[in-house]
């Protein structure tokens, strides 16, 4: 049996302990947090875990290209995307590129950036493709788009945002990539990418954002979870 006393709390049922309430009401949300002496707070929630999920859609929505701006990179070191789309053009290649100014994103698009990917065949057969002084960053080859032959791409991807405290060219070499893929071409032929990009303009304009696109149309059928690994 429980009784209040003023702003005590008297508890009995398993043994003979007094807890002293707080005189006012909590805000919305918070919580009461004893101090081991039987004095009761509200505190506030915070949160405490160090790998965020940020945002997601899984309602299959159609977009020129995706976009994040504006990402706290001072909270977050990588960012995760795992993404699947059908494009809305055939044997399309799927790009990346790191953008930056904030809330009013511009792409990063001048021919600062170096890829590589390696490409598996079911065959057991493998092709590379690897470039630098490029403009963006290419995924893997060509995308279907027939939704019914489970045409289109399936990536994971992880990203490196720089700031001024890191090593290298004002910083800039730690601006990479790294991603796996599956994909399906024009033809329905299955492939897996793995690959690592790398943008390292020798300047101190930091990326806050990217975006991922088509070499032509849009992307259909999208769906998306992005997660934050706190630094």
């Amino acid at each position: 049996m429980s009784t209040i006393k003023t702003n005590q709390l008297a508890h009995t049922a398993n043994g003979a302990a007094t807890y002293t309430l707080p005189q006012t009401d909590g805000s919305a949300g918070q919580v009461l947090r004893t101090d081991g002496s039987g004095n009761l707070s509200w505190v506030t929630l915070t949160d405490t875990n160090d790998y965020v999920k940020i945002d997601r859609q899984s309602n299959g929505g159609v977009a020129s290209s995706l976009i994040f701006d504006n990402l706290d990179v001072a909270t977050y070191k990588f960012f995760d995307l795992m993404l699947a789309f059908v494009p809305s053009a055939d044997n399309e290649n799927p790009y990346f590129q790191f953008r930056t100014g904030g809330a009013s994103g511009a792409d990063l698009n001048s021919a600062y950036y170096s890829f590589g990917y390696n490409e598996a065949y079911p065959t057991d057969n493998a092709s590379q493709k690897s470039a630098s002084s490029q403009n963006e960053i290419r995924l893997s080859g060509g995308l279907g788009y027939n939704t019914n032959n489970g045409e289109g791409l399936r990536i994971n991807m992880r990203m490196m945002f720089a700031d001024s405290s890191d090593n290298g060219s004002s910083g800039q070499l730690s601006n990479f990539i790294t991603w796996q893929a599956s994909r399906l071409d024009g033809s329905a032929n299955y492939r897996t990418d793995q690959g690592a990009g790398i943008y390292n303009q020798n300047t101190t304009t930091y990326p806050t954002g990217f975006k991922i696109f088509m070499g032509s149309g849009t992307l259909n059928s999208m769906s998306y979870g992005l997660y934050g690994m706190k630094r």
